[in-house]
């Protein structure tokens, strides 16, 4: 009427997912997947607009009689953006089946936890059952949080073994180790499903949904608490309806309904204290010269995620492919050579004409010659190799400690002795080496660790405390400098004074290095390298755009060198 304000809703004639399941039992492979990347493409719009859904689970998703496939029930999102602060009490704000770890302790949350719930959704349809079926809401909590993520084939052998990898990935307890996204989850189930090659991974959540810049988390454990909430970006691409089968997104916010169509990361004593610097705002960037992207090669590996110089070559590695990519820096064209290591590689250094890899699954490190790309030293490690670094030092391991176990810092000398290891008290996320020193980031308590070796001994000189878990380290300038994503944030620790300083630095700071006396740091969510000032830490100039989903930083033969996850990219920068 006229003057009379109402709201359309659209009827869907269909089941929703878990009647579905419950009537007929559970799906086939091909089924199953094909909705897991109808849902994932749907997500992938959402997260790519800045929303997190936070309650994906089976009743939530509408089958109608022609086959298209509707993910509804966006109050929770909806609920969040519309909160600047919120109180609960002995609420549980989500679906405990299908909550991801972080939201279960009342973490923030991002598009991670989504894929979280719709590796759920995948176990459910495959299996009829929730992936923790506990007999209590204590169990199922703890399983979340502590248990072995489940085989779908351990309740029904005829699903292919593919396809337990894919659903075990999407429920992994660390956030960085699903999917980059949901559409990467869809497409790797319908892969695995039908034996084909999945397409390159690429994170596409922007704003709250992107990683490190979610929103805190809505559920509950210590019976109240107040929430405030951050307002996500409005960026995100629009996709193109491609395939049979449609997917609609159904938004309730302010009213609006969104639909959407299928689309296709050494001398004294420290003294400070935990928390003593936080972060400090950035001044506004102002335009200017300065550094500037190069040549862009594409077909990198396959999500590039390390980079060693050696030899006028560039080295990239990728935990997926069996051969390094040996590129000609002067040249920028493939080297007739390219090492076959193994999958399986993490990490990667150079020194002295050698190449360094860690090949975690294979508990070994190998060594390469910088001119002829052959096997010169194969390096067997006690524990899996997670991290390497290589100097006039030795050639300094982290050993990933199984289980409960403490990871373990191995240093040897280049010709591959054994000279001596320690402990760590906690998981090492990040290693260099520089003045002198080896540098080791931890989580659980994140530290900044600065060892030497003495006789027999590694010696921890000094340690500062960071701002969260730091995932890379870079020295130069007389300062080491520490890429701490989970507050967007660079580290500079001086060991002149012991003194650190925390600095805004682009969303999700990751790869770091030091060329030409500034500061090179790949921003993953903004897809740019931002440039630090050394003596203020803060950004200078232009955040230089690079493709998307910058990882690895590397500097070397001139020039500073990018990869990119999201197009498997290798871009240099020119300073």
């Amino acid at each position: 009427m006229e003057g009379q304000a109402y709201l359309v809703m659209r009827y869907v004639p269909g089941d929703d997912l878990r009647t579905l399941v419950r009537r007929e039992g559970p799906l086939g492979a091909d089924r199953a997947a094909e909705i897991a990347m109808a849902l994932g493409d749907a997500l992938d719009a959402i997260h790519g607009a800045g929303y997190v859904h936070r309650d994906v689970k089976p009743a939530n998703v509408l089958l109608d009689d022609d086959g298209h496939v509707y993910l509804s029930d966006f109050g929770l999102a909806k609920q969040v953006l519309a909160s600047a602060g919120l109180t609960e009490s002995d609420r549980w704000v989500g679906t405990l089946d299908f909550a991801a770890p972080e939201q279960i302790r009342g973490e923030a949350v991002d598009a991670r936890a989504d894929v979280y719930a719709l590796g759920g959704v995948l176990h459910f349809m495959l299996t009829g059952a929730a992936p923790f079926a506990g007999e209590s809401d204590e169990a199922k909590l703890w399983a979340h949080l502590t248990a072995e993520p489940p085989r779908p084939s351990a309740l029904r052998p005829d699903v292919p073994g593919a396809l337990d990898g894919v659903v075990q990935r999407a429920l992994a307890k660390r956030p960085e180790e699903r999917h980059p996204s949901a559409g990467d989850l869809g497409r790797a189930a319908r892969a695995a499903a039908g034996g084909a090659r999945a397409d390159p991974e690429r994170t596409v959540a922007r704003g709250a949904a992107a990683p490190g810049g979610g929103a805190p988390a809505m559920a509950l454990l210590d019976g109240s608490r107040t929430i405030s909430a951050q307002r996500p970006g409005t960026g995100g691409r629009r996709r193109r309806r491609s395939g049979a089968a449609a997917v609609v997104a159904v938004l309730a916010v302010a009213g609006a309904i969104l639909l959407i169509g299928r689309g296709s990361r050494d001398d004294a004593q420290n003294g400070e204290q935990r928390g003593s610097s936080p972060p400090v705002a950035a001044p506004s960037l102002s335009a200017g010269t300065g550094p500037r992207v190069g040549e862009t090669i594409r077909g990198v590996g396959f999500r590039p995620r390390g980079i060693a110089v050696a030899g006028g070559d560039l080295w990239v590695i990728s935990a997926m492919r069996a051969r390094l990519a040996r590129i000609d820096a002067g040249t920028l064209r493939r080297h007739g050579i390219q090492p076959r290591v193994g999958r399986g590689a993490v990490s990667v250094t150079a020194h002295g004409g050698a190449v360094w890899v860690a090949i975690a699954r294979r508990n070994r490190v190998i060594g390469l010659d910088a001119d002829t790309g052959k096997v010169i030293r194969r390096l067997p490690v006690p524990v899996k190799p997670i991290l390497v670094a290589a100097g006039s030092s030795g050639l300094w391991v982290v050993g990933d400690g199984a289980g409960d176990e403490p990871d373990v810092l191995f240093r040897y000398g280049l010709h591959g002795a054994l000279l001596n290891q320690t402990e760590l008290v906690h998981d090492a996320t990040a290693l260099a080496l520089g003045g002198g020193r080896a540098w080791v980031a931890l989580e659980g308590e994140p530290r900044l660790y600065r060892l030497f070796s003495y006789g027999p001994d590694l010696r921890v000189r000094s340690q500062a405390w960071l701002t969260g878990p730091g995932t890379e380290i870079a020295h130069g300038v007389a300062r080491a400098w520490v890429s701490v994503p989970a507050d967007d944030s660079v580290a500079r620790y001086d060991p002149r004074d012991n003194g650190i300083q925390t600095n805004l630095a682009g969303r999700r700071p990751e790869g770091i290095a030091v060329a030409g006396g500034r500061i090179f740091v790949a921003s993953n969510t903004e897809h740019t390298v931002v440039v630090l000032d050394p003596e203020t830490g803060r950004p200078v100039g232009d955040p230089v755009p690079v493709p998307s989903n910058p990882w690895a930083v590397a500097a070397g033969e001139g020039h500073v060198w990018v990869s990119g996850l999201g197009d498997s990219t290798l871009t240099r920068i020119d300073y």
